[in-house]
């Protein structure tokens, strides 16, 4: 963006375009995080009600957690 152009969006925005990203990337990284946290409480909680191994528990667990760490890499702002 042009420097005019810079000066425009953050007069009739609000904010700069580095701090709306900054707000983007925080709300999808919390958005993932809750995400995680919801994916593995469901598997603790079929793990403790002797529905699925542990192995399953650990295994999607691992998974979410990766797919978290891809997303975070690419929603930095």
């Amino acid at each position: 963006m042009s420097g005019n152009a810079a000066s425009q969006f953050e007069q009739w925005a609000g904010a700069s375009g580095a701090d709306l990203g900054l707000a983007i990337a925080t709300i999808v990284a919390v958005t993932y995080l809750i995400w995680l946290m919801w994916v593995v409480m469901g598997q603790f909680r079929a793990w403790s009600d002797r529905e699925t191994p542990m192995f399953d528990l650990i295994w999607v667990s691992v998974r979410a957690a990766v797919v978290v760490m891809l997303v975070g890499y690419f929603i930095r702002p």
